[in-house]
């Protein structure tokens, strides 16, 4: 009958299980660091996009505010004018002057503002990218300041733009003012003082009193606005400086 040996391993000593623990935690540590350094990158990616993209839209909003605000400048000088030549008698008042404030009042303009990128931000959670407090405060101040008090401004403006226009058709022919700012001649019927141009029987009267307390009111709405137009182009450049420097962008 035989006798079978039993064999024994050998135990293995603490230390041997200390280094696979040790063997193991690093590996899994290293893989933390891997995927967070992975994901540092690719957020850094995503901000500089977030970045230049930004920088364009401040570029375009810069070029649209350096074309308003002397359209706006020009319209409040013309608003001062007409206001002017309402005040005095209907014998002293310059029709041709008049006609051509009058014709020019009927522009209008409100600032286009290229947001694509900061709704982006906001909308998706993106403000967290930007990693330096003073551009995402400044960008939040920039969004702001056109959201609430500038298109404030504007819709109020628009509105009295509106009635304006109405009482002013009290008041003028129409049909003249593109003749009149292309330096066209005119008929001269148009400037008879047996018929002036700027024709206000006694019965409306009233109108042309409302007429001159919109005007005054459109006059400062207009201030206001050139004021906020300002101080958004400043903002808007004190922005692309700080993007320019921290994000290397030309």
């Amino acid at each position: 009958m035989e006798v079978h040996a039993h064999t024994h391993t050998s135990r293995k000593k603490w230390t041997h299980y200390l280094w696979e623990f040790l063997m193991l935690f690093f590996a899994v540590f290293c893989g933390f660091l891997a995927e967070n350094q992975r994901e540092h990158i690719v957020e850094h990616s995503r901000e500089l996009k977030y970045a230049a993209s930004l920088y364009e839209d401040l570029k375009k909003d810069t070029a649209d505010l350096v074309h308003d605000i002397p359209f706006w400048e020009m319209l409040t000088k013309k608003i001062d004018t007409i206001r002017q030549e309402i005040e005095k008698p209907r014998g002293m008042r310059n029709d041709f002057l008049l006609y051509r404030c009058v014709a020019l009042m009927r522009a209008y303009n409100n600032f286009q503002y290229h947001d694509r990128t900061i709704e982006q931000l906001k909308n998706g959670g993106n403000f967290r990218l930007i990693r330096k407090s003073v551009i995402a405060d400044s960008i939040i101040d920039y969004d702001a300041l056109i959201k609430s008090e500038l298109r404030d401004q504007e819709m109020q403006s628009n509105n009295i733009y509106q009635t304006i226009n109405y009482l002013q058709d009290k008041f003028f022919n129409s049909k003249y003012f593109l003749s009149i700012l292309r330096e066209k001649p005119l008929p001269d019927s148009l400037f008879d003082p047996i018929s002036p141009v700027f024709k206000v029987p006694a019965f409306y009267e009233p109108d042309l009193f409302q007429y001159g307390n919109h005007l005054e009111y459109y006059y400062t709405m207009t201030g206001f606005r050139l004021w906020s137009n300002r101080v958004v182009l400043r903002k808007a450049n004190n922005l692309i400086e700080l993007l320019k420097k921290e994000y290397h962008l030309h």
